[in-house]
């Protein structure tokens, strides 16, 4: 299963992958094939159902005709629904539904880009801290504790190098997993790491939380 830019492609098995620069024979070279192959029935039926004479046939390749044609409808509308999803109605997504400017173009861009013979090179992912194109780079994810999640594609090698960094950070269990023991979360701030003026108002949050009613600092003597 290769990963291109953080979607799926499928790819058959390992010995389905011919040597570098030879057509491979995964999903979508088979979508591309099954097209081909169809258009090639197609204008053999539509050549038969026009020849006259008493053993042509034509009326049965007249009917070959319509079902292939129909068949290939619903061929581009199963890919159509593999390209652009389907909306929570079940309908299949429309190009003005995923693209913003020049939709129908985009879409026949990216249709036509995948219907082209794909190649060993077009595996390979560039990583984004090492800058090497390879099989084993792919789309990492990073959870963070404000739900903005982080992703990039990396190899392995810079992927376990970025884990280990995360890891070191304050804050953060050894397995690379946020502090989820409770507390505060204002006081797990390393404030040696933000300017004066944030530092300042973490400070008087911090101390105003402390004066709210139903904190145990607002009940003890002193406290304003």
């Amino acid at each position: 299963m290769g990963v291109c830019g953080g979607k799926w492609w499928g790819v058959g098995g390992r010995g389905d992958i011919s040597l570098a620069g030879k057509k491979l024979n995964g999903y979508l070279d088979h979508l591309r094939e099954n097209l081909e192959t169809l258009d090639e029935q197609i204008v053999n039926a539509r050549k038969m159902s026009k020849k006259k004479g008493k053993d042509s046939n034509a009326l049965q390749w007249a009917k070959t005709l319509r079902d292939l044609v129909e068949l290939r409808n619903t061929t581009l509308a199963n890919i159509k629904a593999h390209l652009l999803g389907r909306n929570e109605t079940g309908a299949t997504n429309e190009p003005d539904d995923v693209y913003a400017g020049n939709p129908q173009v985009e879409y026949e861009r990216y249709f036509r880009s995948l219907l082209s013979p794909w190649t060993q090179q077009d595996l390979k992912l560039k990583c984004e801290d090492c800058g090497v194109e390879s099989e084993d780079t792919t789309n990492r994810h990073f959870p963070r504790e404000d739900a903005s999640d982080d992703y990039f594609d990396l190899c392995e090698k810079c992927y376990e190098k970025r884990v280990a960094k995360e890891g070191d950070e304050p804050g953060e269990s050894e397995d690379g997993d946020s502090d989820s023991s409770g507390g505060d979360p204002l006081e797990k701030i390393d404030l040696s790491k933000h300017p004066r003026e944030i530092v300042e108002i973490i400070r008087e949050v911090q101390e105003t939380r402390k004066r709210l009613p139903g904190t145990e600092e607002a009940g003890q003597p002193g406290s304003s």
